[in-house]
């Protein structure tokens, strides 16, 4: 019994010295505090996962996630400092991109055709794109949802001079419509689904073919990016983790976004297929980068009129690290 007891002490005295040396050699590194700016939709599922999933503490990141009303107020806290990254939309970028160039996006995270709509009430007798004329239209202007609208009127012949249009919030809209002080509403989900429930038999979702794909990334200073190039990578790294975990748990992807956006299960099981999440840089988003600049040109978003190189936007090297076949962007 001495004998046995004898061995058990040196074992554990050994594990303990075993574990000091390791304590000594490999200290314990606390997780780096990252704050990511993000819009209240589905489109950002790829953020929830990786926190709700610890995606993001795999990676020694202690992520803090804020909520903003628009992809527009998440990159201004970005060029303003208030979080380290934002994601954000093509619309944003382009916009943003014509008065500085200290901000570059480094991975989109999803992609849909079908995110933006424009929703209205039964009760108005608009029931086609030419009963629109006369009436009283909201949309949040300089965002994806304005650049949805301006689409939905050229290619239906349509000319913003005959109608009326507000700039709401996002969560405006659904008490708007529902009031009866909108005619009809172009925004994008979770809004319509709301708006829905909130009219039941009352609510028409238009035709929209606008052949318009909303894509949305993660941006940052590039003082961030040039100071930080290994947190990035871990940052996507994560982000590729959640999508992993989105592909293979689709019943559990859909009830943590419910959860996240306040909103019943199956509402958001109708949706979700009409996103991709995935990781990538494309040669799609240089082609939407463009064309959102045009636009806001043209409707006079903005009074600068020189489409920048976004090339000199994007930084490659993170999604290259992590996933290379993702990037098919030509650079």
């Amino acid at each position: 019994m001495k004998t046995t007891a004898k061995i058990s002490a040196v074992v554990l005295l050994a594990i303990a010295l075993v574990a000091g040396c390791a304590g000594l050699d490999e200290p314990v590194v606390p997780p780096e505090k990252v704050t990511i700016g993000k819009v209240t939709s589905p489109f950002y599922t790829l953020v929830h996962i990786a926190q709700e999933k610890g995606c993001f503490l795999d990676e020694g990141i202690d992520a803090e996630i804020r909520c903003y009303p628009t992809g527009k107020a998440a990159l201004e806290a970005l060029l303003n400092e208030e979080v380290d990254v934002a994601t954000t939309s093509e619309v944003s970028i382009a916009v943003n991109s014509l008065d500085r160039n200290d901000f570059a996006l480094f991975v989109t995270i999803v992609d849909s055709a079908e995110h933006l709509k424009a929703l209205t009430r039964k009760d108005r007798n608009i029931n086609a794109p030419q009963d629109l004329i006369g009436r009283k239209l909201a949309t949040t202007i300089g965002t994806t949802a304005h650049l949805f609208l301006s689409r939905f009127f050229i290619l239906n012949g349509l000319d913003a001079a005959d109608v009326e249009i507000v700039d709401l919030k996002p969560e405006e809209m659904v008490a708007a419509i529902a009031d009866g002080d909108i005619d009809v509403i172009f925004t994008w989900e979770p809004n319509i689904l709301k708006a829905q429930k909130r009219l039941g038999d009352n609510a028409i979702v238009l035709p929209s073919v606008v052949g318009y794909q909303a894509q949305f990334s993660l941006a940052s200073n590039n003082d961030f990016i040039e100071n930080n190039p290994e947190l990035i990578t871990r940052i996507i790294r994560a982000l590729a983790k959640a999508e992993e975990f989105t592909e293979s748990n689709r019943q559990e992807s859909i009830a943590i976004m419910a959860s996240h956006l306040e909103t019943d299960r199956e509402d958001i099981a109708k949706i979700w297929d009409i996103y991709r999440f995935r990781l990538s840089l494309s040669q799609s988003l240089i082609i939407s980068l463009e064309d959102a600049t045009s636009w806001a040109i043209a409707n006079n978003v903005t009074d600068k009129t020189q489409v920048p190189n976004y090339l000199d936007f994007i930084y490659f090297d993170g999604l290259e690290a992590v996933s290379p076949e993702a990037v098919t962007m030509i650079h």
